[in-house]
């Protein structure tokens, strides 16, 4: 390849974008050249620099017949800034980008739901474990999980395999990462993730679940919250008022203490963390709380819902 050498360019060498403009084979005597079956190629460039005016180069070089350049190809190369007509093929960012690409398509073909699964049952799932097992370039993930699904049937627990990302495993959290899953409508225990759909709301009817926040409401004294954190669960009641998990502070006595409170689509703008907002609270078990959403509506006329719902 032309060049003040392949090791100088490619150390020093300025890395660029390039489209291929034109595809000529090497001749000599009029015939092509070829080495071991692999043709030399001239190819004309179009190097577009990040910073730099564009400009036009020639790189001369063996390419497999199975594997050559053609019209209208991108490429990454690398040029000498001080002679632009030193130009070369940067070998090693092609071959990191096409790994990063396998590896993706991998990702996704690995991670897929299998295919009697995929008319499954859909479901939201609560992370409780998850074992990590480096494979390869992926990670197998042991996943233990708190199933409810969209049919309404009783909420269980079960486990199952998923091939992931190093990116994928480090979001896994248990306690914090809500998944998406397709179970089997024979076997609801047999379960995948399914990592391209959005996850579910799902209604739940449990009183347990239900009635403290209703109780604190018409039987609490009215106090003070701080909401120090707050997450969604992706649970609603059957009214559509969704839950979220929220770690609050009284301020009556400094008490800090974790609900799940339900949260109608007109209040939402107004569960911010930091935010201090009226609730009523049961004498008898100071750890059920209800922030009372119509008080706080009422304090805060202008806030609104969100445009969407709050993580």
């Amino acid at each position: 390849m032309l060049g003040l050498g392949k090791d100088h360019v490619l150390t020093s060498g300025v890395q660029a974008a390039a489209v291929v403009t034109a595809v000529d084979y090497a001749h000599v005597l009029g015939m092509e050249i070829a080495q071991n079956y692999n043709y030399k190629l001239d190819l004309t460039l179009i190097v577009r620099p990040e910073n730099e005016a564009p400009f036009e180069a020639h790189i001369k070089g063996y390419f497999s017949q199975f594997a050559q350049p053609c019209i209208g190809d991108q490429m990454w190369v690398r040029y000498d800034p001080k002679d632009t007509t030193h130009v070369e093929v940067d070998e090693a960012r092609i071959a990191a980008d096409n790994a990063a690409a396998e590896s993706a398509i991998a990702a996704t073909a690995m991670s897929s739901v299998p295919a009697d699964l995929v008319n499954g049952i859909l479901g939201r799932a609560g992370l409780v474990d998850v074992q990590k097992t480096p494979v390869g370039a992926m990670v197998d993930c042991t996943v233990t999980v708190g199933v409810r699904l969209v049919d309404g049937s009783n909420p269980y627990r079960t486990s199952c395999h998923a091939l992931v990302t190093p990116d994928q495993a480090e979001h896994l959290i248990p306690g914090s990462t809500f998944l998406t899953i397709r179970a089997d409508p024979n076997d609801h225990t047999r379960i995948a993730l399914s990592l391209n759909e959005e996850t579910p709301v799902v209604t739940i009817t449990d009183p347990a679940v239900l009635g403290p926040p209703v109780q604190s409401l018409a039987d609490g004294a009215p106090c003070r919250a701080v909401v120090l954190l707050h997450q969604r669960q992706w649970l609603k009641t059957p009214a559509g008022d969704e839950f979220y998990a929220v770690k609050v502070k009284v301020t009556a006595d400094n008490s800090e203490f974790q609900v799940n409170i339900p949260v109608p689509a007109a209040a939402t703008g107004l569960l911010q963390d930091g935010a201090e907002l009226p609730a009523k609270r049961l004498a008898a078990e100071p750890n059920v709380l209800m922030i009372d959403w119509a008080a706080a509506q009422a304090e805060h006329p202008a806030a609104g819902a969100a445009a969407g719902p709050s993580s």
